[in-house]
């Protein structure tokens, strides 16, 4: 397999990944230096598997930390409940940079996606001009494959 068509099959894994997991770890860096990490609902663009969106309400600690740096770490897993799904799971850890999404369109784009993917976000409370959108740029994606042997990374940069 030549180098082109190893980064098709890398690209379509982490797309795989993306779009069969359901929640992505958001890792910031807090006022003092140190990490912040929570768990946010996330959807994956259609077409570029490296932009992912996720919302959040203005006024919480994640939204302040962005605003001071932009640059984030991510894990897209999920649980194994045995040892037979162990040695299978797929997930990802890489780094990126965040945007607040400030166009029409891309907001529209961006909330379809997301309640696509969670239906019970058109639910959630209060006002939308209260949330703010955010597209995650990934850097480099360190997949995880344990089908391929338990613990092989295969590191893909964008």
């Amino acid at each position: 397999m030549n180098y082109y068509e190893w980064r098709i099959i890398m690209r379509n894994k982490i797309k795989k990944i993306l779009e069969s997991h359901e929640l992505l770890r958001l890792a910031t860096l807090d006022e003092n230096g140190f990490p912040n990490v929570r768990s946010v609902d996330f959807a994956n663009d259609e077409e570029d598997e490296s932009k992912i969106y996720f919302t959040t309400f203005k006024e919480t600690n994640k939204v302040k930390e962005l605003a001071k740096n932009n640059k984030v770490y991510v894990v897209v897993d999920k649980t194994a409940n045995s040892i037979e799904e162990l040695a299978q799971i797929q997930y990802i850890r890489g780094t990126g940079v965040t945007t607040e999404l400030d166009s029409p369109e891309e907001i529209q784009k961006a909330m379809g996606l997301l309640i696509t993917k969670y239906p019970f976000l058109k639910d959630l409370p209060g006002d939308p001009s209260m949330m703010s959108l955010f597209r995650i740029d990934l850097k480099e994606v360190k997949v995880t494959d344990n089908s391929l042997g338990f613990g092989h990374v295969d590191i893909f940069n964008y």
